[in-house]
């Protein structure tokens, strides 16, 4: 019977160990250089090697990482090796690789397979073919690998098998590797941004008593000691509001909330939120954060690009409408920005400036809308299930969307000139929302009368309404600034900054359906 390839990996770990040669040793490997370092120096013009020819200087250079393509060829044998920043040959000559220290060149053809981490010690050369290569000293196993590693070439092609078992998608797919240290990057230059303009991060309750600030169902868990039901959190909102009222100016969380939702392509039950709150700012102060902080992370990925292909879209991330004329307190470019009530009207010829609810109902069912009972309950129901069903999808370029139904926005503040409607927005890119802000509500009064109208909608079967939080009233009743806030979906912004046109690959390790047992 023919043995399979991990049997014979795993038959090299015990052949290693017999030599005695630990195929996973305890110390460390010390490098001295990366192999995008060792490419960089003798790219240099003084440093340049020609065909042939080895470092005259002979400076020793100390290598680790992975092997990811091996060849032999008599008494010579190369190897790719692989590290986080890129790429490098090693050329390893009979003569000179004779083990001890290290493996000897007749074990390094034997015992090693694509897959396992190396260190390898040399110097510098230029092989008769003009590639940059480590001429091998010395070579030490540091892991063995005893499954096959994933084809370079043709990588985890499988969705389900690259989300599931994302180390054989990282391993076997550079570009997925790229994808997940642009996310790092991203996160790195939001919290890099922050930091400049003030802001204070702090950090929130996972496990909440009482979950809120989103609209959502939580997942709920039991602490055993104090034998009560705990929340995952769905949004950090109303303890950085908190903090707001404790004396905190500028305050964020970046990190991971839960909402017991489904799963497509632009939805995970567990995602990274962006929240920031800034005292005495209203809901445009805000607004220009958002544009700041997606610019900015843009910036760091693209350079001064601004025009990005998204799923066969140019998307414009150039900020160019002053609408100052409209909004005289909004200064300076701005991405576009439009009145809910406006884009139904652009969309649909629907006007709910003048249509009383019993018309907007007929309207709205003469598109082909099913409308709920919930949304058949008032006009600003109807109003964002219009917005939500038929205008969302069409907005492709960066649009602002203000100035919300009072009824699906039970944390804003009234708009200042408008009654029925809230000092909202959402950002809208692609048909998909990205941030979501507003004027936060700060009259703690009229934010316990939001409360119990919210109990009444989850009474009438509103899984999603908001819960009464008297801690939170009582925190609004000490006295909390006029304040703006934001949140932004990290993973949504690493999609798009990465032309990702699914949720799950953007985050390393997404929820999956566990495998059954046949």
């Amino acid at each position: 019977m023919t043995r399979n390839e991990a049997e014979v990996r795993s038959q090299k770990v015990e052949e290693l160990r017999s030599l005695g040669i630990e195929p996973y040793p305890s110390q460390s490997y010390r490098r001295s250089h990366t192999t995008q370092e060792v490419s960089a120096i003798f790219t240099k013009p003084e440093k340049e090697l020609q065909d042939g020819e080895t470092d005259p200087e002979e400076l020793s250079i100390r290598l680790c990482g992975r092997i990811t393509s091996k060849r032999d060829s008599g008494s010579i044998g190369f190897i790719d090796l692989t590290d986080a920043t890129g790429k490098l040959q090693l050329k390893i000559e009979k003569k000179l690789v004779q083990g001890d220290p290290g493996l000897s060149f007749k074990q390094i053809k034997k015992l090693l397979d694509i897959g396992d981490f190396i260190g390898a010690e040399g110097i510098a050369c230029r092989t008769n073919r003009g590639e940059l290569s480590l001429q091998v000293r010395e070579l030490t196993v540091i892991s063995k690998a005893t499954i096959p590693f994933p084809d370079l070439y043709y990588g985890v092609e499988n969705p389900e098998t690259r989300r599931r078992y994302r180390e054989m998608d990282l391993a076997g797919n550079p570009d997925s590797l790229k994808c997940f240290a642009a996310r790092s990057s991203i996160i790195k230059t939001v919290r890099s941004y922050l930091y400049g303009e003030g802001f204070d991060e702090i950090e929130t309750p996972v496990l909440q008593a009482i979950y809120g600030g989103a609209a959502a169902r939580p997942f709920v868990t039991h602490h055993n000691a104090l034998d009560v039901d705990l929340y995952l959190r769905i949004a950090p909102e109303l303890f950085l509001k908190r903090a707001i009222c404790g004396g905190f100016e500028r305050v964020f969380e970046l990190g991971r909330v839960f909402r017991n939702e489904g799963v497509d392509s632009t939805h995970n039950p567990e995602f990274t939120s962006l929240e920031v709150y800034q005292a005495y700012a209203d809901y445009f102060g805000i607004l220009g954060v958002v544009e700041e902080v997606i610019c900015t992370a843009a910036a760091s990925l693209l350079g001064d690009k601004t025009d990005i292909e998204y799923q066969g879209d140019t998307i414009s991330l150039k900020r160019q409408y002053d609408h100052s004329g409209k909004y005289p307190t909004f200064a300076g470019l701005h991405w576009q920005v439009k009145t809910m009530v406006e884009v139904v009207k652009e969309e649909t010829g629907l006007d709910f400036e003048t249509l009383d609810l019993e018309q907007g109902i007929q309207e709205a069912e003469k598109l082909g809308l099913t409308l709920s009972d919930l949304e058949k309950q008032s006009a600003g129901y109807l109003l964002y299930a219009v917005f939500d069903k038929v205008v969302v999808p069409t907005l492709v370029q960066p649009t602002f969307v203000i100035d919300f139904p009072v009824e699906v926005s039970p944390l804003a503040k009234g708009h200042r000139s408008k009654p029925g409607f809230v000092e909202r927005f959402e950002l809208f890119i692609h048909g998909t929302e990205y941030a979501n802000g507003f004027s936060e509500l700060n009259d703690p009064k009229e934010q316990q009368k939001r409360f119990e109208q919210q109990r009444s909608q989850k009474d009438a079967g509103d899984d999603e309404a908001h819960p009464m939080d008297e801690d939170f009233i009582q925190a609004l009743s000490l006295g909390m600034p006029n304040c703006g806030g934001m949140g932004i979906g990290i993973d949504r912004l690493a999609m798009l900054l990465t032309n990702t046109q699914s949720i799950r690959d953007v985050i390393l390790f997404p929820t999956m359906r566990p495998i059954q047992d046949s």
